[in-house]
């Protein structure tokens, strides 16, 4: 797991820059120096702000969903991935860069979202078959009008350990 976070920590600026010369380089071999240094760096502001403004109404839709889920009693987990991923589109906005830029674009969009989150899950269910990932839950929360939160050290629901076996 280390080596893989230590290559995308290098590799990705590196291809980013290489990305940003590229473009800088052909822009300014056709308007110049200055301009092509001023639209690269204008690119890179412009869409960091429709990422941010992207991000603001898609997290706020999530938020609202959220809301309405736990007010109906039912636990939000597509509400919390989804918001996982605009805090992921996010920052990847906020990152230098055209690649990141694409990525976190394609995450803040519900479409290309979707498509995210069905890959993910399809990844996260292959992973429990083959006994790679273990799933544990345990509850805390009590569907209904009349939600109670028990204050002892016990634990506050059913504790179910899914592996592959559980599956066959």
């Amino acid at each position: 797991m280390f080596v893989r976070l230590l290559l995308l920590l290098t590799i990705v600026p590196i291809v980013e820059l290489f990305v940003l010369l590229a473009v800088h380089g052909a822009i300014s071999e056709r308007y110049g120096f200055q301009t092509g240094l001023l639209v690269t760096v204008g690119a890179i502001l412009i869409t960091g702000l429709l990422g941010a403004t992207l991000a603001r109404s898609q997290g706020l839709g999530v938020i609202r969903e959220l809301q309405r889920s736990m007010a109906s009693g039912q636990f939000p987990a597509r509400s919390l991935i989804d918001g996982a991923m605009i805090l992921a589109g996010g920052a990847m906005l906020l990152t230098p860069g055209f690649l990141t830029d694409l990525v976190g674009l394609s995450l803040l969009v519900p479409v290309t979202r979707n498509l995210y989150r069905r890959m993910l899950n399809s990844w996260f269910l292959h992973s429990v078959r083959r006994g790679a990932t273990r799933v544990r839950f345990q509850s805390e929360f009590v569907p209904g009008p009349d939600r109670v939160r028990r204050e002892s050290g016990t634990p506050r629901g059913p504790v179910i350990d899914v592996t592959p076996e559980d599956h066959d």
